[in-house]
């Protein structure tokens, strides 16, 4: 029609609603049993989420009693409970992997994750230094490194937050898209 060939259905199609709902959306929440964490877990639910990685540190249990609550409000809604390192560029690839063998898709990845030092520099040592740099630096850098390319599988419209409790003075939600 306009000296352009028709582009087919499939190529319009995005799982992303004007309405803001999240219906079928698989999700990624690392530092999910952190109060930030659950409250960003339970509104992925709340909105229509298909399945949320509820990911958290090794050894935290917590992960099921997140997923009872998120059913008892959203019963459609799956929360898988997932061990993870946070600051392992391997344990982010196999992550980013476990959700595309099992669902095929991946449509949001939250970094909610982090660790705060010492109250004080006097305190801190370089160890410490070096745990909060992979916790705070090396986390979001590679969520954003290899989900994005994960995310475009499926359609090439994303959104990469990485969060902080806003009433914090160290950091609040930044939202990252293309």
């Amino acid at each position: 029609m306009n000296g352009h060939p028709p582009e087919s259905e499939s190529e319009h199609f995005s799982p992303y609603r004007q309405d803001g709902k999240l219906y079928g959306f698989v999700c990624i929440v690392t530092g999910a049993t952190q109060p930030v964490g659950r409250a960003i877990v339970t509104e992925l639910a709340t909105h229509g989420a298909a399945c949320i990685y509820a990911c958290s540190s090794p050894g935290d249990d917590s992960a099921g009693s997140l997923a009872e609550e998120v059913q008892k409000v959203s019963p459609s809604t799956k929360v898988i409970g997932y061990p993870f390192g946070l600051a392992s560029e391997e344990e982010t690839l196999g992550l980013i992997d476990d959700v595309l063998n099992t669902w095929g898709r991946l449509d949001v990845y939250v970094t909610s994750s982090g660790l705060l030092g010492p109250s004080s520099i006097t305190e801190t040592t370089p160890a410490d230094l070096y745990k909060l740099f992979e916790a705070n630096s090396m986390a979001p850098f590679f969520a954003l490194k290899y989900a994005p390319p994960a995310m475009a599988k499926t359609t090439p419209k994303g959104s990469y937050p990485n969060a902080a409790p806003k009433d914090r003075a160290y950091g609040s939600i930044v939202v990252v898209s293309r």
